[in-house]
């Protein structure tokens, strides 16, 4: 501990004046009191000395000090309140100074005239002194015991107190002034009359100054902390204190570097710069940066910002999502539908967004399988995140690889400066609609394979692999089952892909729902609706091999040429190039009789149809025996076969195999079958 010596003409201004700084500075340095008389004697040896008044060396025997100790003329001044009391005296009045000792009465009376106090003549007066009777008030600085008899009024204006200029001297000959003794120096002067109303200024300047810098530093997002050349944190904002989980007090006990390592970082060293340095705070991830402060060309400082890491992903996926639009534009209200059997499957897709597994969609073109995928990500935990759709049928194999995973610059001849990121790498943390599915090459196959498995891409060109978290969704019209089967698509990438799966039915098989969807898309359009009663049968009835798709773009046409006289004979099914084949398939249609209309026996029959599938070695899952029916010129929904497949289940005639291996005889069946009774 620091060990300052205080010498005043009396024991007690010493003592007064070494409990004044103890009380101020008593954690940082060790401060005694010492008459002259006293100090003679003295044998101890002191850091500093300060003397009480400048008379101890012109009036009395020079103290003997050590040579080298540093030597302060301890400056006092006056409580505010105790010169409001001298401010409020009548102006001419006459008082005298009363204080123990000749010097310290001067001194008081030239503290208060250079303190304002000119409106009023003082006398000094002290014991021993001659009394001076022609005033009835005395002022003194807490020792009314030595008032003469005679005064009727005592003005007490308590003890001289020490200036804050003196305590700037003796915190910066100790290397003392920092943040913490700043902020008490600034405490300490809004209680007194400043001697020197520069410093004064100076200080409520800087206090001032610092205030609004902190008020600042706290409106910021990024936790940032300030030190000074000793490492001593001086400015700590509340980003800071949530990222640290502590106040700005508790880490102002540390150095910067103390700091650090109490959470475990190693800050390397602190001779250079950071730029996002990658470190563990309280389990979270954080981007660490410093600077340095130079002044005169020397390192006075530094500055640490600190960001964490999740902030700046969040913030990157929202400027994507804005720059690109990835953006899922439908949900489960846009479908429209009447249809138990679609109403099954949107009830199934809307129990599959809940989760966060991979999802296949089967269906023909035009079902609106994409729809689906839309709907799914806007009612998934992902839908505040992209939703990025591809179409890999679209691209040939190396421009998709080069979108889907993105490429380093010179990956290639044209490759774009700088490299440019893969959708995988825009869709982090949202949803990749892969459309098509089917269509990708076995190259394509394994390095999608390798991103469901690693959860990590690895750009064309590229050596450093990056982490993405993606949701999969995967479209196809193709039969990706017999696909496999042939070898034409990994089976591993198929399990992969069909943790889930849905089938969206095609239009001829939810024909109920064909005039609302063409009431939809002709409103949707604002278009005349008058006259089109005549071609309505000819839409339920007609077999829509392009789905909703085909729908859509037919009311298209017919609001754009609907005069009031449209015919069945206008529709483009029955005036373009694929009439012949339109044709054929209302035809067809026109033709079928239900099962039931023909006198057959459903269950029957569709037991028969499962023994000869089988016996040819083929499948006979539910579109496999409404197939086979309609090659016998009948007509039966799938729906149909589905729960007539139930019937014959629970009977104990079938057993249905997981997946899409279809369903096969018991020998309870097979003996049906045999005897052909229903």
């Amino acid at each position: 501990m620091r060990k300052v010596a205080i010498i005043a003409g009396s024991k007690k201004t010493a003592g007064a004046i070494a409990g004044q700084l103890n009380a101020i500075l008593g954690e940082l340095i060790t401060f005694i009191g010492f008459s002259m008389h006293e100090w003679m004697e003295n044998k101890d040896d002191f850091h500093m000395v300060l003397i009480s008044t400048q008379t101890i060396f012109t009036r009395h025997i020079a103290p003997r000090i050590k040579t080298g100790t540093v030597i302060f003329v301890i400056r006092r001044t006056l409580l505010r309140k105790s010169l409001e009391k001298v401010m409020a005296i009548p102006s001419g009045s006459k008082l005298l100074v009363v204080n123990d000792e000749r010097d310290s009465a001067e001194e008081t009376i030239a503290l208060l005239r250079e303190l304002g106090a000119g409106h009023i003549e003082l006398y000094p007066y002290f014991p021993g002194a001659a009394a001076w009777e022609a005033s009835t008030v005395a002022i003194t600085p807490g020792e009314p015991e030595l008032v003469p008899p005679f005064i009727q009024q005592v003005i007490d204006i308590d003890e001289r107190v020490v200036d804050v200029s003196t305590l700037v001297d003796i915190l910066t000959q100790f290397q003392l002034l920092n943040n913490e003794t700043r902020t008490m120096l600034s405490r300490y002067a809004d209680k007194i009359v400043t001697r020197s109303q520069g410093i004064q200024f100076t200080l409520q300047g800087l206090l001032h100054m610092k205030t609004i810098l902190q008020r600042t530093l706290n409106m910021v997002q990024d936790g940032v902390i300030a030190y000074d050349h000793d490492g001593t944190i001086t400015l700590f904002n509340r980003a800071a204190e949530t990222i640290f989980g502590c106040t700005s007090e508790d880490a102002q006990k540390f150095t910067v570097e103390g700091l650090l390592h109490r959470e475990g970082v190693d800050p390397m060293t602190f001779v250079e710069e950071w730029k996002d340095c990658l470190v563990h705070i309280k389990k979270q991830k954080i981007l660490m940066n410093r600077q340095h402060i130079i002044e005169n060309g020397h390192v006075t400082g530094g500055v640490l910002t600190l960001r964490a890491a999740k902030k700046v992903e969040e913030l990157e996926l929202k400027l994507r999502l804005q720059a690109k639009g990835y953006e899922a534009r439908y949900s489960f209200g846009d479908l429209i539908t009447v249809s138990q059997n679609m109403m099954k499957v949107v009830a199934r897709a809307e129990k599959m967004a809940k989760s966060d597994l991979s999802v296949l969609i089967l269906g023909e073109s035009g079902t609106g399988k994409e729809l689906f995928a839309h709907a799914i990500h806007r009612a998934s935990q992902r839908a505040g995140y992209p939703f990025v759709a591809v179409n890999c049928s679209a691209l040939p194999d190396n421009l998709l690889e080069s979108e889907l995973f993105g490429y380093e610059e010179g990956a290639f001849t044209g490759a774009k400066k700088g490299g440019k990121p893969g959708l995988f790498e825009q869709a982090h943390k949202g949803t990749i609609f892969l459309d098509e599915i089917g269509d990708i090459s076995p190259n394509m196959q394994s390095r999608l394979l390798r991103v469901l498995q690693q959860k990590e891409v690895l750009k064309v060109g590229g050596t450093r692999l990056m982490p993405v978290d993606v949701r999969i969704i995967a479209a196809t019209n193709r039969n990706l089952a017999r696909m496999v089967a042939e070898g034409k698509f990994r089976d591993d990438l198929y399990y992969r892909l069909k943790i889930l799966q849905l089938e969206v039915p095609p239009l001829r098989e939810r024909r109920e729902d064909i005039p609302l969807l063409a009431a939809y898309f002709l409103e949707r359009r604002g278009a005349n609706q008058e006259g089109l009663e005549p071609i309505h049968e000819a839409l339920r009835r007609y077999h829509w091999p392009g789905n909703v798709r085909e729908l859509e773009n037919t009311m298209e046409y017919i609001a754009f040429m609907n005069d009031g006289h449209l015919t069945v004979e206008d529709l483009p099914m029955y005036t373009d190039e694929s009439a012949a084949v339109a044709r054929s398939h209302a035809g067809a249609l026109e033709q079928m009789v239900s099962v039931q209309a023909a006198g057959i026996r459903v269950e029957q029959l569709v037991l028969e149809i499962i023994h000869h599938a089988k016996a040819a070695g083929k499948n006979a899952g539910r579109r496999a025996i409404v197939a086979a029916v309609k090659e016998k010129g009948l007509m039966i929904s799938e729906n149909e076969v589905r729960k007539t497949i139930d019937k014959l289940r629970d009977a104990g005639y079938v057993e249905v195999a997981a997946g899409r291996a279809g369903c096969r005889l018991t020998p309870s069946g097979f003996q049906k079958v045999r005897n052909g009774t229903g």
